[in-house]
């Protein structure tokens, strides 16, 4: 059963789209042929950025503040949150609805020319959206295009371009099941991204990631750099306690990108920094009122992203706790096991949502993995349940978190635009 893209067009399913993440990392080949059969332009003043938080807050601050020095920008970045259109912008529009059905009907049928010539190499649904975005940021003439990585980085379908420079924001544990477990492992898949000759902006890592990825530009002959300590203006979206290094490591990538290319002057640099400062990421520590309420959106999905949204929780909303109406889902046994003791211990009740994704557990299962000695009330809502939550929820404060899915269900069941005009 396919599902609707843009304006109607059916090209995969969900499950193909997101969720073929085995299939999607095997190799390059299949991404390579689909993009040499188009004639896709790879090496087009492209940013690469990589990681496992914080990569698509790094884009944002990208986008905004370049945009604002007077570039012509282009993004990719996944997931979307309600509409696949917000996968691809430029000059921090979605693509409008007949552009993503042309780009989409043009390289789904290249898709079925690669798979007839070779039904073993069946682009995955990743792979053609990539693509897609790759020619239509050419034919769109930008000046230049931030590229976020989709599941890890050596193997990921946006590896096949040549940067001009590439980042990878942070490296922690999650999707595992794909990348491999450990440390070192999941570095060394990020670390695929390095391209010899391009420099590299790794940002706040541990030591035995930042060794691994040390290793990696060695053996490619890329040079790693360091985000500069750069004093930063006051953020009007973005307010996370993690933002302040993400927009750190963006200003970097920036600064060398813009030097690099002799675009780079006082004048330039401050309108790229106010620009930056306006940059806006829904659903990741994203604060809204909504009827008297405040809403609390953030799409923490992992380990590795507990510690950030706990310090969020403890500095915004200190005299909550343990007062909070939490409603979430997950994506996964192992990232279940990883937010819902947390989660529990923050909420004076929970709203266990079943999702219609793949890999999304029932009620009954996330059930299993609220601690033991949770005694406050357990709700189970289905997906097409959640418009009742104003009804149901007992605080006066909300946070909705698990799952960026979730999050999108729940602000497009809210009727809340992420994006701010």
């Amino acid at each position: 059963m396919g599902t609707r893209i843009g304006v109607g067009l059916e090209l995969v399913s969900v499950q193909d789209c997101i969720f073929r993440k085995s299939l999607a990392v095997t190799n390059l080949r299949r991404v390579r042929a689909l993009a040499n059969m188009g004639g896709v332009a790879l090496r087009n003043r492209f940013i690469h950025v990589a990681g496992t938080n914080g990569k698509g807050s790094t884009c944002a601050f990208l986008e905004s503040g370049l945009r604002a020095a007077g570039l012509r920008t282009g993004l990719y970045t996944s997931p979307h949150l309600i509409r696949w259109n917000e996968r691809i912008r430029i000059c921090g529009k979605c693509i409008g609805d007949e552009d993503f059905a042309e780009i989409l009907n043009r390289w789904g049928a290249c898709a079925s020319a690669v798979a007839a010539a070779d039904a073993t190499q069946k682009p995955s649904g990743f792979e053609v959206l990539t693509v897609a975005a790759l020619d239509y940021f050419h034919r769109t003439a930008v000046d230049v295009a931030i590229i976020e990585a989709g599941l890890g980085g050596r193997l990921d379908a946006t590896n096949i371009i040549q940067p001009d420079i590439c980042a990878i924001s942070t490296i922690g544990e999650d999707h595992a099941d794909v990348l491999g477990d450990g440390e070192e492992r999941i570095s060394w898949e990020k670390a695929g991204i390095l391209k010899r000759g391009v420099a590299a902006v790794v940002g706040n890592v541990s030591r035995v990631s930042l060794t691994t990825v040390q290793k990696v530009a060695n053996s490619v002959g890329a040079k790693i750099l360091r985000p500069d300590p750069i004093a930063i203006p006051p953020l009007q979206f973005l307010r996370g306690s993690e933002q302040v290094e993400n927009f750190q490591l963006a200003a970097t990538i920036a600064r060398r990108w813009l030097e690099d290319r002799a675009l780079f002057s006082n004048e330039i640099w401050e309108k790229f920094l106010e620009g930056a400062a306006r940059a806006q990421w829904p659903g990741r520590w994203d604060l809204r009122e909504i009827d008297g309420r405040t809403w609390i959106f953030d799409g923490t999905h992992n380990g590795h992203g507990l510690m950030t949204l706990r310090e969020n929780l403890r500095h915004y909303f200190p005299s909550h706790f343990p007062r909070l109406s939490v409603v979430c889902a997950a994506l996964g046994q192992r990232r279940a096991s990883d937010i819902l003791p947390f989660l529990s211990s923050v909420a004076s009740e929970l709203f266990l949502v079943e999702l219609k994704e793949p890999r999304a557990l029932s009620g009954e299962t996330l059930r299993k993995f609220v601690p033991a000695h949770f005694f406050r009330p357990v709700n189970f809502l289905s997906e097409g349940q959640l418009a009742e939550l104003p009804h149901v929820v007992d605080s006066d404060c909300i946070l909705v978190s698990g799952s960026l899915h979730l999050v999108g269900k729940t602000m497009e069941s809210l009727n809340v635009c992420p994006f701010s005009e």
